[in-house]
């Protein structure tokens, strides 16, 4: 707080990528109102369009060694303990004892090793015993290819701003799921664009996944919204157009 209040005094405007971030520094009065500007986040709606790529989903998941009858859980995150990375391990055991057919697909972003909460997905694939089962990848550049190759998104993060993962993946038409925190539930609808459940809860997290396998009208019922509700909210064209308002609004003409 003590950092956020010298930065905000130093600063003549405050811009705001979390709706939640915005209402609380009105609330705390870090600035006043007139000075705080919610612009959000969005996704560039250009490279992440699904009718971009019409053969992405069977060319990739072959790469991958993912057949048409199997069904793929991924996660795209940072390799560190916050972002939930052990509760997708432990989810996906479970998960891969009831479903002959699950596969899971993890694209990690590594920290460095010295970083205290780093994880190493490999030694975790090993640790739940869901080696064959796993696909681990990193640094990708092909990420709207390999959302296609998906059949559900999830993010049991502890911590999030405004998770990008999530909107990128509900615009290429993935179902998401996600923890109930700040962030996630700003971007998810419950029960309408994807599906919450509570932070470390590997159990609640297991029971909504399980539902999405054994649901395929919801799935697409949310994949529709998801993709609706992006598109309204969450493009680089929305924000860049909010920040470009704001910018003519408060510096003066030359």
């Amino acid at each position: 707080m003590a950092a956020e209040r010298w930065c905000a005094f130093w600063s003549d405007h405050l811009l705001f990528q979390s709706e939640e971030d915005y209402e609380y520094a009105k609330k705390k009065i870090f600035k006043n109102s007139d000075r705080l500007h919610l612009i959000g986040n969005g996704v560039d709606e250009r490279r992440f369009d699904q009718d971009n790529y019409p053969e992405a989903r069977q060319k990739k998941r072959f790469e991958l060694g993912f057949s048409e009858n199997h069904f793929v859980v991924g996660m795209v995150t940072r390799l560190v303990r916050e972002k939930g990375c052990i509760d997708f391990f432990a989810a996906a055991s479970i998960i891969c004892q009831r479903y002959e057919n699950a596969r899971f697909l993890l694209v990690g972003i590594p920290e460095n090793t010295d970083q205290k909460d780093a994880v190493d997905p490999v030694e975790l694939a090993k640790e739940y015993r869901i080696v064959d089962k796993c696909v681990l990848l990193e640094d990708r550049l092909d990420m709207p290819e390999l959302y296609l190759s998906m059949d559900l998104c999830v993010l049991p993060s502890y911590r999030e701003g405004l998770p990008r993962c999530l909107l990128e993946a509900a615009v290429m038409g993935i179902p998401t799921v996600a923890t109930r925190i700040r962030g996630c539930k700003e971007i998810i609808v419950d029960g309408e664009t994807g599906l919450l459940y509570p932070p470390g809860n590997v159990n609640e997290f297991v029971a909504v996944i399980d539902s999405l396998i054994n649901d395929e009208i919801l799935r697409k019922r949310i994949s529709k919204e998801g993709v609706l509700r992006v598109k309204a909210n969450y493009t680089e064209a929305h924000v860049t157009e909010r920040i470009v308002r704001l910018y003519q609004s408060v510096v003066p003409d030359s």
